[in-house]
């Protein structure tokens, strides 16, 4: 038998496909058929559909839940009448309230269980803000010419005595006594080097002229929460073991003043001030001190911030000029005087109105001259600088239409004028309180905690930070409308700009006037001065500043205008480039209340074509040649 040859080779393939590729294929569809075929018969055979599964009981079981579901939403009659559940709620409307045995129980306390004093929260100071500004204050006057000697009067009280080996007496505080709040040491009512009453007005044309200094500062206000401090401590001491009346109210301490400088980095650095050396300086630079306009219900008296070294109202420093105003004031109390000042003026016009049917001299208050002292009236005081709320009843007293004192607000005034800042920067400040231990050295028995005995003061979380206040230079860049024959001594394109700055032997703010192009610098030189072209007037002042550009007229169009009306003229501003390469913007009706106040202080100008010269002096304007004479 010949034995068969198998190759491998391409040809060999290639053939046998050809030959019996056809078969292989009928072979796999034929398999492939027969298992379906076989699927088909065991699903027949073993995969049923249940009982459950037919349509028919499938239709039923959904029958029978629809009707017992409407059986449930409309029960009958018969089963509602059946129900139990008014005899289950009965019972829990009228309860029945058994009363106590008569035998009293042993295992009841004999006496009412006190509670333990703890450690009371600390309220810190709310809303504080800065106001920044420039003020005019007197120089204080040589202490030769007082006769007295400088070491004297500036040096602490009892240094000189402890090193002599004399021990001096401290003289007690009249402020103190009466409640109020106590001056720094080194000041007084009327504080060193005062100045007499009629040198506190320059603008008095009697008053022999004051010499003085503009200097800088930043009044910080605040509320000290004084109502919600005494709430807490009436909480947890009202039913406290031990009782001391000393201890059961807020005292305050010593407080803390932070200041921040602002810079362009937006680094936060905190620097404390030392109040002890601040008001040292004070006592040294001040002239004296203004007799505060704030109510004594308005302040923390002394009896409440005992052993402090500085009240929380600072006092504020003698003005050679227009006393303090609103900015020494938080605008709480503003309101709340405001309020408090309507709430009188209407019960003294319902006392007027019940004392028209009595008999004049039945008059209840006719021995105060009719009428509440110190309110209502042409003579009442206002609500203005100085005249915020001095009664003549007693130091700071507020009394109401009847003679009685009024109650005192919520809130205490929080106060420190800070002179130690420079003009041109910006600050920020937050201030700490702190209040007297009341738990100081007690038994721990009765204490939450005995450790709470062991700190004497307890300090506040910090205030909220005030908002970045700028201090403004000294010199100042203002605008203002002239008239139309004032206007037509100008070249066609210039325009007057004015400087505010220190000026003359007093060294309060003076005008000075500049007639300049856009473009030009803004220095007020004599120099530039000719013949027949007046560019300045008053003194030099050197600004650096360059004036970019400007907007409106700057000619006084209400001249022009007829009555018939018309529209109101585009507003003056003003774009002017600093030195150090920011801008500022001066506008008409910003500068218009300084022009108005510091007018008299600016020269006259001349024409040299007229023939009638006015003599050189004072501003016709202001005879007196004082801003504060207008």
């Amino acid at each position: 038998m010949k034995r068969p040859s198998i190759s491998f080779d391409k040809d060999a393939i290639l053939e046998f496909l050809l030959a019996h590729g056809e078969k292989i294929g009928v072979a796999v569809v034929a398999a492939l058929a027969c298992g379906l075929v076989w699927g088909g018969v065991s699903a027949a055979r073993s995969k049923t559909a249940s009982r459950e599964q037919q349509p028919a009981v499938i239709e039923e079981q959904a029958n029978r839940a629809a009707a017992h579901i409407q059986a449930v939403k409309q029960p009958p009659g018969a089963e509602l009448r059946r129900s139990n559940l008014t005899k289950l709620i009965d019972p829990w409307r009228a309860p029945e309230v058994h009363e106590p045995p008569p035998v009293a129980l042993f295992n009841k306390p004999l006496f009412e269980e006190k509670s333990k004093r703890s450690k009371p929260d600390v309220f810190p100071i709310e809303e504080l803000q800065a106001v920044a500004g420039i003020a005019f204050m007197p120089e204080r006057p040589a202490d030769a010419a007082l006769g007295r000697n400088a070491a004297d009067v500036d040096a602490p009280e009892g240094a000189e005595g402890e090193a002599a080996g004399t021990k001096r007496r401290r003289k007690k505080d009249p402020r103190g006594q009466a409640g109020m709040p106590a001056l720094p040491p080194g000041f007084s009512e009327f504080g060193p080097g005062m100045l007499p009453p009629e040198m506190m007005m320059p603008g008095n044309p009697g008053a022999p002229g004051v010499r003085g200094r503009l200097v800088p500062y930043c009044v910080v206000t605040g509320l000290v929460p004084f109502a919600k401090q005494m709430g807490d401590y009436q909480e947890r001491f009202a039913q406290a073991g031990l009782r001391d009346p000393q201890r059961d109210v807020p005292l305050w301490s010593d407080y803390l003043v932070e200041r921040m400088v602002v810079t362009p980095n937006g680094r936060e650095d905190w620097k404390r001030i030392d109040l002890k050396q601040f008001f040292a300086d004070a006592a040294k630079q001040w002239a004296g001190v203004q007799p505060d306009p704030m109510p004594q219900g308005f302040m923390l008296g002394a009896e409440s911030n005992p052993g402090a070294a500085f009240g929380y109202c600072s006092p504020l420093p003698a003005l050679a000029g227009e006393p303090w105003g609103l900015e020494a004031v938080h605008p709480w109390f503003v309101a709340k005087f405001k309020e408090q000042l309507e709430e009188q003026a209407q019960l003294a016009a319902e006392q007027a109105e019940q004392a028209a049917t009595i008999l004049p001299g039945q008059q209840p208050g006719a021995e105060f001259g009719g009428g509440a002292p110190g309110f209502g009236g042409p003579g009442g005081p206002g609500f203005g600088p100085g005249e915020f709320g001095m009664q003549p009843g007693g130091p700071g007293m507020m009394l109401d239409a009847q003679g009685r004192p009024i109650v005192g607000v919520d809130y205490r005034l929080f106060r420190f004028v800070d002179t130690n800042v420079e003009a041109g920067k910006t600050y920020r400040y937050r201030v700490r309180l702190s209040l007297w231990n009341p738990n100081r050295d007690l038994e721990g028995r009765y204490l939450t905690d005995a450790a709470l005995a062991k700190d004497v003061k307890l300090a506040s979380a910090p205030s909220n930070v005030t908002a970045a206040v700028t201090v403004p230079d000294t010199e100042q860049l203002l605008v203002r409308t002239v008239r139309k024959a004032e206007s037509k001594r100008f070249k066609p394109g210039a325009v007057e700009v004015l400087v505010l700055d220190k000026g003359g032997d007093a060294g309060n703010y003076a005008l000075r006037s500049l007639v300049t192009d856009p473009g030009g610098i803004v220095n007020v030189d004599k120099k530039l001065n000719k013949p027949g072209d007046l560019r300045t007037r008053g003194e030099d002042a050197f600004t650096d500043a360059v004036l970019v550009d400007l907007r409106g007229r700057q000619d006084d169009r209400a001249e022009t205008r007829s009555g018939k009306g018309s529209p109101p003229p585009e507003p003056l501003d003003m774009l002017f480039l600093r030195p150090d390469g920011s801008f500022a913007v001066a506008s008409a009706a910003d500068s218009q209340p300084k022009v108005d106040r510091y007018m008299g202080t600016l020269p006259i100008m001349e024409d040299p074509k007229s023939k009638d010269k006015q003599p050189p002096g004072a501003n016709p304007e202001n005879p007196f040649g004082s801003p504060f004479g207008r």
